[in-house]
């Protein structure tokens, strides 16, 4: 009762002084201007051309009593809660100067405050103690890389890290790092987190962790890269982004996995402190190797915004890096190692000197490791762990192997631009001739470029391909998903073939004979690869495929297929395909697809498609490359 006395109190008294002041802050111009004040705005996350509609659902992130509050409104109630003297029936940390440190800083330096009201002393207590954890010498964003067993992860993470001006490794993990993310109930169904994410059905919010856990989460546990965009904002910049989370990790936002995202928010989270955007206000779909590349292209004070990029490799890359360094007969006798249950009573291991021993010994426990999380094998993680310690004790300390860096791992603002749009012209059996158009929203597929992507993947949602023949104008095809990795190598010294799968669904039509046989289509795949040589992949799946339209059906198909770079612009591919169908057998049973794409700059390349499923389809398409 007491609590709920003090609050209307409170708001009482801020009515009174605002209503005392009003006639005075009215018809202060440099109100009016401060309240218009890029920076002002960005502190208040408005959306662009709003000046009164927040990305913050968080009513108390409002100190206006209006139901709608404009950012003159805002201003006004900013600076009476500052003027209002201490509650003692309350915490000094509730009071307005506790909670908005960006928004006293940015006033103090635009106005004088004394003018309208004179400011209470205030211990924030609260805000002190969570300032002076934070070394807040540098900032960086950090972009983790895609993880396909979450789609919203798929395209990659950002994080937000700070660090001290010496950059320590040593002390790394202890930098405050920030992460944005949907609110998602546990054990929530995947269809539905998929619809929710999408069509805005969760909150989101910002929180605040040692980097060290993000590491292990990442890096550790789902084995996914990272890169550090390190940025050379002034110390005086730096510490009003760190003011202005403290305001904001107690709020709400809604979430959106297509634009209002990650992404989107630590890159207007920047540009609270920049002239120009990271990414544009009108962008459709936020992407973070977009917000990578904006980072990249951006200035500062007339100078580059990206200081430097750190990479942070998985245990993964760590695992196959270590197993690259080793000789082969140090390949070998690990091996035997492993076989032999972790006994080091092997002849060949025992007549290694002591720094052999250890390089051996540490490229085992990332092997262990990386056994651990991706085969779940947690009994034989442990007994092996326990034995490689027992062995490690036995030499120096010091490490004996360290990462090999090297330009394998391109970092995400060298990745191609993910949205397309081609124009082509394409014949049936050499009798009939159509022009083409094509439009792919996200993301890349197995014949882009493939700096800063996995090898032999495709990763494409709403690729749409229309034909016409100047009287009708039809849909090809549409992919609205089109996922599929054909090279999932076994780890170091596990005898086994790699591992491929894809999946796709959407429209297209039933036959090469017809531009207006279009039917729905999900399907899916299994199976085995190989790599021939640095730059060529074999892959044979089998999978089924489902039809809903015309004629409904569910067949089954096995695929043969080689992929391979003939120069790093020249790209081909070549499948067949056996089908064996219930209903539909009439139209095709057997398909050979070949595509050639080169690439004649980042932005550009051109592709032909030869394929034959029922009648022969040729097709030429320039294709140009892009991104908000």
């Amino acid at each position: 009762m007491n609590k709920f006395f003090a609050k209307i109190m409170k708001s009482a008294f801020i009515f009174i002084l605002y209503i005392f002041s009003h006639s005075s802050l009215a018809n202060d111009q440099s109100l009016i201007e401060l309240s218009t004040n890029k920076q002002w705005l960005k502190l208040l996350h408005y959306k662009p051309d709003h000046s009164s509609e927040s990305y913050i659902t968080s009513p108390e992130f409002f100190l206006s009593s209006a139901v709608v509050s404009s950012s003159l409104e805002e201003l006004k109630a900013t600076i009476a809660a500052f003027s209002l003297p201490i509650n003692k029936n309350e915490s000094t940390d509730s009071h307005a100067r506790c909670r908005f440190p960006a928004r006293l800083k940015l006033i103090q330096q635009q106005l004088n405050l004394n003018v309208y009201g004179e400011l209470p002393t205030i211990d924030c207590a609260q805000y002190k103690i969570w300032r002076q954890q934070i070394k807040d010498d540098s900032v960086s964003l950090v972009f983790a890389s895609g993880y396909m067993s979450n789609p919203a992860s798929m395209y990659g993470h950002i994080l937000l890290k700070f660090s001290d001006v010496d950059g320590n490794k040593s002390n790394e993990l202890l930098d405050t790092s920030l992460n944005y993310g949907a609110i998602v109930p546990n054990k929530e169904n995947p269809l539905l987190y998929v619809l929710k994410g999408i069509l805005g059905g969760y909150n989101a919010s910002f929180s605040d962790q040692q980097f060290f856990k993000h590491k292990h989460n990442y890096g550790n546990v789902e084995l996914r890269d990272m890169w550090e965009y390190k940025l050379s904002l002034t110390p005086e910049d730096v510490a009003l982004i760190v003011d202005h989370l403290w305001e904001i990790l107690p709020t709400k936002f809604d979430y959106y996995f297509v634009d209002e995202n990650c992404a989107y928010h630590f890159a207007k989270l920047i540009e609270l402190v920049l002239d120009e955007p990271i990414i544009s206000d009108n962008s459709l779909w936020v992407l973070p190797n977009s917000v990578a590349t904006g980072l990249a292209q951006a200035t500062y004070k007339s100078t580059p915004l990206l200081a430097k990029v750190n990479f942070i490799p998985s245990r993964e890359t760590l695992l196959l890096n270590y197993y690259q360094q080793l000789t082969v007969e140090q390949q070998q006798v690990a091996l035997s190692i492993i076989v032999n249950d972790f006994s080091f009573a092997i002849d060949k291991y025992q007549v290694l000197n002591d720094d052999e021993k250890k390089v051996i010994v540490e490229s085992l426990f990332q092997y262990i490791n990386v056994v651990k999380q991706k085969e779940k094998d947690y009994e034989f993680a442990k007994t092996g762990k326990r034995k490689l310690i027992k062995e490690r004790l036995k030499f120096p300390v010091g490490t004996a192997i360290r990462f090999n860096e090297n330009k394998a791992h391109a970092p995400p603002h060298l990745v191609s631009k993910p949205s397309k749009f081609s124009l082509g012209i394409a014949a049936i059996d050499q009798t009939k001739f159509y022009s083409t158009a094509g439009f792919r929203m996200t993301y890349f597929d197995d014949l882009s470029s493939s700096v800063g992507r996995s090898d032999f993947s495709n990763l494409e949602m709403v690729d749409v391909e229309v034909i016409s023949d100047g009287n009708q104008t039809k849909i090809l095809r549409l992919d609205l998903i089109d996922i599929s990795s054909l090279y999932l190598p076994a780890m170091p010294w596990e005898n086994k073939v790699a591992a491929a799968w894809s999946v796709r669904a959407g429209y297209e039509q039933l036959s090469n004979a017809c531009i207006d046989c279009g039917i729905y289509f999900a399907e899916g795949n299994l199976g085995k690869s190989v790599r021939i040589g640095n730059n060529t992949l074999g892959f044979a799946m089998m999978g089924g495929k489902a039809f809903l339209g015309k004629e409904n059906d569910v067949t089954i198909h096995a695929k043969l297929g080689l992929l391979t770079s003939i120069t790093k612009n020249l790209k081909a591919k070549i499948e067949l395909q056996r089908t064996s169908n219930i209903a539909l057998s009439s139209h095709y049973a057997s398909s050979v697809k070949l595509a050639i794409s080169y690439e004649f700059s980042q932005d550009w390349d051109v592709r032909f498609t030869l394929e034959n499923k029922e009648t022969t389809f040729a097709a030429l398409a320039l294709n140009y490359y892009w991104g908000f």
